[in-house]
C-alpha cells in the first residue's frame, strides 16, 4: 500500500463489546428512595439568626473589598490616582 492510500483506508471497527447504557426503567426500582411522606429540605431548620447573617454579610463585604481592590490597584497602577 502507499501512504495516499493508508491516509484514507478505512479502519476497521472495534470488536469489543460497546459499553452497556443503563436506563431509568431497568434500575430505577433498585435505587433507595426516601417514603413519599418524606419532605426533603436542602437545609433543616431551626437555625439561629446570628450565624446565616454574619455569613451573608461576610460573604457580601468580601465580594465588594475584592472588587474594590482591583479597581483601585488598576486606578493606581495606570497613574489615575496618585
Amino acid at each position: 500500500r502507499t501512504a495516499a492510500t493508508r491516509a484514507v483506508a478505512r479502519r476497521m471497527q472495534s470488536t469489543a463489546a460497546a459499553p452497556k447504557q443503563h436506563k431509568w426503567k431497568e434500575v430505577g426500582k433498585e435505587l433507595p428512595r426516601p417514603p413519599p411522606s418524606h419532605e426533603h429540605l436542602c437545609f433543616h431548620p431551626p437555625y439561629g439568626k446570628v450565624l446565616p447573617a454574619a455569613l451573608v454579610i461576610t460573604i457580601l463585604c468580601s465580594g465588594y473589598g475584592s472588587m474594590y481592590y482591583g479597581m483601585r490597584h488598576q486606578q493606581y497602577k495606570q497613574g489615575y490616582w496618585k
